[in-house]
């Protein structure tokens, strides 16, 4: 009988590259969220069934590597993902268009997210001491850790929205993720990081082009 214990295991090495081993569950994360953000790029509605499988992958993956931020920030993007895919087509099949926050909501936005990261890290710190039986090691990284977990909240919520912002603020979640992610020594998420950051950056320009098209079709 298969043991799916086993295939959510980290320790369920497939290959080897240059001394580091990767996993089944983050070789399968991996390919599933470069997808994922490469389609989100290209303004694509099967982004969200791709960061539905990602967000599964990951959440076993973090837990595994005390990265508990993370690990509970795959519960939001696997709902963010079923809302997202509700949310960027309409009945009519009409997608929703690109829009900017303006600065009014920019400056609100980023209180939230100092609030959202303090709260967060505040959390966080305290698992090993309410669920010591689960929880064992305490949180590394933590508010950084938190930082990433915020923003990426928001960027993807933001994404759903098709809001603008959701790709600058991608580029900075994404800076983070790349050095805390080489720290914990997990290369290939590290690398995966890497590709999301220039894709973030693609993001970025194909989007604002889209929102400056559909601001001159509005004039």
């Amino acid at each position: 009988m298969l043991d799916l214990s086993l295939f959510f295991s980290k320790e369920l090495q497939i290959f080897s590259v240059f001394g580091n081993t990767m996993s089944l569950i983050e070789l399968l994360g991996t390919t599933t969220g470069l997808l994922c953000v490469y389609l989100a790029s290209k303004n694509h509605i099967l982004t969200w069934p791709f960061g539905i499988l990602t967000s599964i992958c990951f959440f076993f993956l973090f837990f595994q590597i005390q990265l508990y931020s993370d690990m509970l920030l795959q519960i939001y993007f696997f709902g963010s993902s079923v809302y997202g895919w509700l949310v960027w087509r309409k009945k009519t099949g009409i997608y929703v268009k690109i829009q900017s926050l303006g600065k009014t909501k920019n400056i609100i936005l980023l209180f939230v997210m100092i609030f959202g990261i303090y709260f967060l890290g505040q959390i966080t710190s305290r698992l090993p001491l309410w669920l010591p039986s689960i929880f064992v090691k305490p949180p590394e990284f933590l508010y950084w850790d938190a930082f990433t977990t915020v923003g990426s909240i928001i960027a993807n919520f933001l994404l759903a929205q098709r809001k603008l912002e959701s790709w600058f603020l991608w580029v900075f979640v994404d800076v983070v993720c790349i050095a805390i992610y080489f720290l914990k020594e997990i290369p290939f998420v590290t690398l995966e990081y890497i590709v999301f950051l220039l894709i973030a950056f693609y993001g970025c320009y194909h989007w604002y082009q889209e929102y400056k098209l559909n601001r001159h079709s509005m004039e």
